[in-house]
């Protein structure tokens, strides 16, 4: 189960050791009301701006062994780059004709075409008119418009 909260993540960075991670009072899945750390507690997580891996913090259930695991707010599942930074890059791609300077194109060219697929499969043709719109409306409908699954 992933989690999603508002952490700080150059804080984490620079030690996550002390950073105050928040309690779960029960599980998410069954209710036990106790829930505890898993092994050591911390799992590497990749996060775009940050040279090494973060040290983010998961738990346990120990009645049905739900793994609860924490992300920060604001990032799609499965990735590494937050919402809003790829909101705009899409953005400025679609207004300039050219990506950002500094983005990562490779990436930048995956989001686009599963933002394509997505907007084709699910809004139909109509999806394909204007894409930045297709992103929005995909959100509101609680996907991922970024997601190579459709």
């Amino acid at each position: 189960m992933i989690v999603l909260f508002d952490l700080d993540l150059n804080r984490i960075a620079h030690n996550s050791s002390d950073y105050p991670w928040p309690c779960f009072c029960s599980c998410g899945r069954c209710g036990h009301p106790k829930v505890w750390g898993h092994g050591l507690g911390l799992v590497l997580t990749i996060v775009e701006g940050f040279a090494a891996g973060l040290k983010i913090r998961r738990y346990r259930c120990p009645m049905c062994g739900c793994i609860i695991r924490l992300r920060p707010k604001g990032y799609f599942q499965r990735h590494q780059t937050d919402a809003a930074t790829i909101r705009c890059t899409l953005s400025h791609r679609f207004d300039k004709g050219r990506w950002p300077a500094g983005c990562i194109t490779n990436r930048a060219r995956h989001w686009m075409a599963a933002l394509k697929k997505n907007a084709l499969a699910v809004l139909g043709v109509a999806g394909l008119r204007d894409l930045m719109s297709a992103f929005d409306q995909l959100i509101q409908l609680g996907r991922v418009p970024v997601s190579r699954a459709v």
